[in-house]
């Protein structure tokens, strides 16, 4: 039995007995472009539904030099923030007709390497992405082959490219300050991957708060975890700035709010009675949980657009301000009853 024919644009115009430059038209979103009536756009529409007509990327992007498909490789898939930009990228993408092809490196520069070699042999017209420690040679091969991408939430001092993040420093700071006015003297702070840029910039905010505050800063309340977020290690961090007293504590990532939480009521500790908590990035289930949660809250819808915009420029040959190349924006805070 023969394979059944792919509907083709031809087969669409024959179909309505119109040209074939006519109903490519109206299937690329140029019918106001070249004056195609509503009409028209709408009866092209429907036969292409009712014919099932998928269009071939491939060969237009053979003839265009362009796919249309952008890549996001995201260093945590687990990461709820991660998540979360992912879901706005795409939305933002849509408007300018682009894809978004998603793959995770799991904070692993190998695999990172890889999923890199893998999108581009698939012709993506650029990347968004979230590097893992140690992708620097990776990130300038890139540049030094004039191929399009943007970063996001990670900064490199080797590799100068366009970067879209928050005010991670501010953000340590104001978390820290907050703790502070709630009358917290042992605040500990649980950071991973402190050899990434932002990281270390939210503990730098941490640590100019207690001095700004006159308040000793205490090496033994400064936990820093591996990025497997294993709940063994996460209890044993608590455990040790609970024996030297913490009576606040800063989260620096969600995820490692969620398994400190855990750690905390599996060891009885009440928040805020024994302890207040703040949390870098917000999550839904902060609101709900037996105590709701206060945290740092990024603009992610934002930062999603950013990242879009300056790529697309990219993609595009528009040149991008060079004042742009490090987009900072600030964060903002929600405190709720862990630290009011």
């Amino acid at each position: 039995m023969p394979l059944k024919k792919n509907c083709t644009i031809q087969d669409i115009a024959n179909e309505l007995g119109v040209s074939k430059s006519l109903v490519s038209f109206v299937l690329n979103g140029k019918s106001k472009e070249k004056r195609i009536s509503d009409e028209m756009s709408r009866k092209v529409m429907e036969v292409a539904k009712r014919m099932n007509y998928k269009p071939n990327y491939l060969a237009k992007s053979l003839r265009t030099g362009k796919s249309h498909t952008i890549a996001l490789i995201i260093a945590d898939i687990s990461n709820p923030f991660f998540a979360r930009f992912a879901r706005f990228l795409e939305l933002e993408a849509s408007k300018y007709n682009y894809k978004v092809i998603f793959a995770n490196s799991d904070e692993k520069k190998e695999k990172f390497g890889s999923e890199l070699a893998v999108l581009r042999n698939r012709q993506v017209d650029g990347f968004i992405l979230i590097p893992p420690i140690g992708s620097e040679d990776e990130l300038l091969n890139l540049k030094k082959q004039k191929v399009p991408y943007v970063i996001v939430d990670r900064i490199f001092s080797s590799v100068d490219s366009y970067a879209v993040i928050v005010d991670n420093y501010r953000a340590g700071y104001e978390a820290t300050k907050r703790l502070i006015q709630n009358n917290c003297k042992k605040i500990a702070i649980l950071n991973v991957n402190d050899k990434l840029v932002t990281m270390r910039e939210r503990v730098n905010g941490y640590l100019d708060a207690l001095r700004h505050h006159n308040i000793q800063v205490d090496e033994s309340l400064i936990k820093q975890l591996k990025f497997s977020h294993e709940k063994k290690s996460v209890m044993k961090a608590i455990d040790e700035v609970i024996e030297a007293g913490t009576d606040g504590m800063f989260f620096t990532t969600s995820k490692l709010t969620i398994l400190g939480i855990e750690c905390l009521r599996d060891r009885g500790i009440s928040i805020p009675e024994q302890v207040a908590v703040i949390s870098f990035d917000d999550l839904d289930a902060f609101k709900v949980t037996f105590t709701p949660i206060s945290a740092v809250v990024q603009p992610v819808e934002q930062m999603s657009k950013r990242a879009i915009q300056l790529l697309i420029r990219e993609i595009e040959g528009l040149s991008n301000d060079s004042s742009d190349k490090k987009n900072v924006f600030e964060v903002d805070f929600v405190f709720r009853e862990s630290c009011l």
